[in-house]
């Protein structure tokens, strides 16, 4: 199965073209992001997985400043996310840090693939 079906909503293929642009420039932010969840970046489509996950935040962010309570599945699955980010960090700023990358990256994906579409 091709990771890279996991990000719905989305032509694959425009995707993966999203997805090699952002490395481009983003390579070593997509490295920070898996080493903090504890994904080998020799694994097939480690970046897929870095990706989705960012893409899963900004839904978490989205829910946090809505006006509307989320669901508790959204609760649980934004308590998780922010889990796997603050896990074993040392203070606030090292969160800030993670959540800053994860927020860039899905905003850099969304102009991105705006823009080859």
């Amino acid at each position: 199965m091709d990771r890279i079906t996991l990000i719905e909503g989305y032509d694959p293929v425009l995707v993966r073209e999203t997805l090699e642009l952002l490395l481009r420039d983003r390579k070593n932010e997509f490295r920070e992001l898996a080493e903090t969840m504890k994904i080998p970046t020799i694994s097939n489509d480690w970046e897929v997985i870095i990706l989705k996950f960012c893409l899963d935040f900004e839904d978490c962010y989205k829910s946090w400043t809505d006006s509307h309570e989320p669901d508790s599945l959204k609760n649980t699955k934004c308590m998780t996310i922010m889990r796997t980010i603050a896990k074993g960090k040392k203070n606030i700023s090292d969160v800030f840090h993670l959540q800053d990358i994860a927020y860039t990256i899905c905003v850099e994906f969304h102009q991105t693939y705006n823009r080859i579409k």
